[in-house]
């Protein structure tokens, strides 16, 4: 138990720090995050017992958080905070597997080190808070490689452990379909190790059918809507060649990477890159590059695959980067490149940063001894920079319309102004207003579905709620009242539209980057 310590202290530190950030600035939800709460609060009222995401047959992960977001919502009543507890208690259980996955191939102290990193790592501290599905998968990315380990370095098969290799990597894929392509490459490593024999295979399989049975039903009774998005309208396979082309890799290696490694993944990219992003972009190419240099050579990948890939250091060096390769799969392919679809690869690059720390403070040139401390001094900057940033800062981050009308930009919302939105409507006597796409389920959520907000007006057509919930829309015969960005292309010609239709210039109220547009007549004193 005490050379467990190290970790022990680093778990509670983590823990520390990640509650006091999520009820000092996270306070607030974001679209998604806001229909999980939603489905949470009528999981609650018996209203609705969801087998996915709201709104589309997939990632059945956000309904298991909205199922564990019932029991603080049972205790301390709806609410951000209450919706964001189950998130962050999932992340420190991420980061005990983790832990866990990494003594299982690496020396304590190096399994120490990465768990440091991991915690530490930019990338992932936002999503730590944010209940948006990534939480189960973050979680299942190293129960799957731990059961993975255990019949690689076995010498016998028992059918017991392949059993329960199968059915863990079932739920992960009813959980998450984006573990598809990790569960394939793990599949595939075991036959290239010649470890399935025709009965252990049989097993393997059968218990991968009841890990996902409950998606296999669900297909069969709802007109195989949750498979006939997945392969037949997620995936897009037109663009191939500018995908994949010269300009793509120039544009992923020189401007979409070092965004990748700062803390802004939670949805799209910036325009800007912080300089963190280059920093721990630059250590961490430096830690893939050594490894590579030693463990990416014919005899290395030949020994890795006759005495398994736990045997040696280097096969586990190459079995990582195999994981960061294989991590890099949906992120390459998909239309639009979004960090989410990388990030598990974190967590491997997380154990190769590690590993070369761990050399090089051993070693007896300064030089060598001195560039360890560097990159280790370097990660913990970019965290802590990213931690105060985090801390600070009570805002939502989403997407809004673009000055052209098309396209969609990042957006940064501070708490402040979602608050002081509300408390103009609540002192308005607002019961209904019409909102962009991104603050329609947030505005309901967050006023526990006493406001009524659609955004059905700018002709999206998004149907969330199931049939038996009907969502109700502002009443055409009420006085118009508009929740827009301050700067969104919409505003000129709202005024001049509620000016028309009332015979006097609607009342407006700028809250920072929002703002309410309320439609007034002619026959009433301005406010």
């Amino acid at each position: 138990m005490r050379r467990h310590l190290p970790f022990l202290l680093i778990l509670i530190g983590t823990a520390i720090v990640r509650f006091v950030i999520l009820f000092v600035s996270q306070t607030h939800v974001t679209s998604d995050e806001a229909i999980i709460g939603l489905m949470a609060k009528h999981i609650l009222e018996g209203r609705s017992f969801p087998f996915y995401f709201y709104g589309i047959s997939y990632n059945a992960s956000c309904a298991w958080e909205a199922y564990l977001a019932v029991i603080p919502f049972a205790i301390a009543g709806v609410g951000v905070v209450a919706l964001k507890i189950p998130t962050v208690l999932l992340s420190l259980a991420c980061l005990a597997l983790f832990y866990m996955m990494t003594t299982r191939l690496y020396s304590i102290r190096v399994a120490t080190w990465a768990s440091l990193i991991f915690a530490l790592w930019p990338g992932l501290l936002k999503w730590h808070f944010q209940p948006r599905g990534y939480a189960f998968y973050f979680l299942f990315i190293p129960a799957l490689i731990i059961f993975f380990l255990i019949i690689e370095k076995e010498n016998s098969r028992r059918g017991r452990d392949f059993f329960l290799f199968g059915l863990i990597c079932g739920i992960a894929f009813w959980s998450m379909e984006l573990l598809l392509i990790t569960i394939v490459a793990l599949w595939l490593l075991l036959f290239l190790r010649r470890k399935f024999a025709i009965k252990t295979f049989a097993v393997c399989v059968g218990g991968f059918l009841i890990g996902y049975g409950p998606a296999i039903w669900w297909n069969l009774t709802h007109s195989f809507r949750n498979w006939h998005f997945l392969f037949f309208e997620k995936p897009e396979a037109g663009g191939l060649a500018t995908r994949f082309g010269l300009q793509a890799w120039r544009e992923i290696l020189l401007h979409e990477m070092p965004k990748f490694f700062s803390a802004d993944t939670v949805l799209w990219y910036y325009p800007e890159t912080p300089w963190t992003g280059y920093v721990l972009y630059f250590v961490t190419a430096i830690a893939v590059i050594i490894t590579a240099r030693s463990a990416l050579r014919w005899k290395e990948l030949r020994n890795s695959f006759s005495s398994g890939f736990s045997a040696t250091d280097i096969n586990k060096d190459l079995l990582m980067l195999f994981l960061i390769g294989v991590s890099f799969v949906p992120y390459i392919i998909a239309p639009l490149r979004v960090p989410g679809y990388f990030l598990a690869a974190t967590f491997f690059m997380s154990i190769l940063i590690a590993r070369c720390i761990d050399r090089f403070l051993v070693q007896k040139e300064m030089f060598v001894r001195g560039l360890g401390s560097v990159m280790f001094l370097a990660v913990v900057v970019c965290a802590v920079d990213a931690l105060i940033e985090t801390a600070t800062h009570n805002q939502i981050e989403t997407l809004t319309l673009c000055p052209n009308r098309q396209d969609h930009c990042m957006l940064r919302v501070p708490g402040r102004d979602i608050d002081a939105v509300k408390q103009d409507l609540e002192q308005s006597r607002i019961k209904a207003v019409w909102t962009t796409i991104s603050f329609v389920y947030p505005f309901i959520f967050e006023t526990g579905e006493k406001l009524v907000a659609s955004e059905s007006i700018f002709g999206v057509d998004r149907p969330v709620y199931p049939p038996s919930i009907p969502k109700p829309e502002p009443s055409s015969e009420d006085r118009s009242v508009f929740v827009i960005e301050t700067n969104s292309p919409y505003r000129s010609q709202i005024e001049t539209t509620l000016a028309l239709k009332g015979g006097a210039p609607p009342r407006i109220s700028e809250h920072g980057t929002l703002m309410v547009i309320e439609q007034r007549f002619g026959s009433e004193s301005p406010r």
